[in-house]
């Protein structure tokens, strides 16, 4: 059964429906809601022991998945396109997508990558972990060898390589598009702390996402929707 809270930032604007799950990438709608300042209602949703989401999210969307929000009648599903419908349509005055051309180039790049690159192997690494984690005792010692190999082979390597990477990027820049925080950083947030969760390295190694990070975290948006879900951080 879903928990519905309110938040009125404003009243002039549209109210916008959140569906949100918990353990997901919604925590980032919410986040950039408080940015625009808009209205909304959160309507929330537990996965079950399975870690599925509940079948009560199709009756929102056909796949079931979180984040997805209603717009009045429009549903919206998928994070990018949430993050770029938002801003286009509600947030022209709150400087989240650049106009400069080559940081509106690393803008869309970012907005893009987050979940066409980075997800997918974060969530590989999570999928081996809960295997780990919930294999019946008599085959656990063959599930975690094959786990261990599979990590050291595949997964630990994919995600120093984005690691790196990330790391380098945020040697050129303050934030992943520029000078300016953006949508692009909104929907990094939840992947680049996980990213450096996961990785298992200390973050002096990785000094340029620690800062990232923490800059934003310090952001008043970014603590009001944590508040609003019960949270200190997107991977806490």
């Amino acid at each position: 059964m879903a928990d519905i809270k309110h938040n009125t930032t404003s009243s002039n604007t549209p109210s916008i429906t959140v569906y949100w799950l918990n353990e997901s990438r919604a925590d980032r709608i919410i986040f950039l809601l408080e940015e625009l300042e808009l209205p909304y209602v959160i309507e929330k949703f537990e996965r079950g022991p399975d870690k599925l989401a509940p079948e009560e999210l199709k009756n929102i969307h056909p796949l079931g998945k979180s984040p997805v929000i209603k717009d009045g009648d429009r549903v919206v599903a998928e994070s990018g396109f949430i993050i770029d419908y938002l801003i286009n349509k509600y947030g022209t005055n709150k400087n989240l997508k650049p106009t400069d051309e080559d940081d509106l180039f690393q803008y869309n790049y970012f907005l893009h990558y987050i979940e066409g690159s980075l997800m997918p192997i974060l969530v590989t690494k999570y999928i081996f972990l809960l295997l780990q984690k919930q294999a019946p005792w008599i085959i656990k010692p063959v599930v975690n060898g094959i786990c261990s190999k599979m990590d050291g082979l595949f997964i630990g390597p994919n995600i120093r390589t984005h690691l790196n990477f990330i790391e380098g990027e945020l040697t050129k820049r303050k934030w992943l598009a520029g000078e300016q925080f953006s949508g692009a950083d909104i929907q990094a947030s939840f992947a680049l702390e996980m990213l450096l969760k996961r990785s298992g390295v200390k973050e002096e190694e990785v000094p340029n996402l620690t800062r990232y990070i923490t800059a934003m975290r310090e952001r008043s948006a970014y603590k009001r929707a944590m508040e609003k879900v019960g949270k200190t951080s997107m991977t806490s």
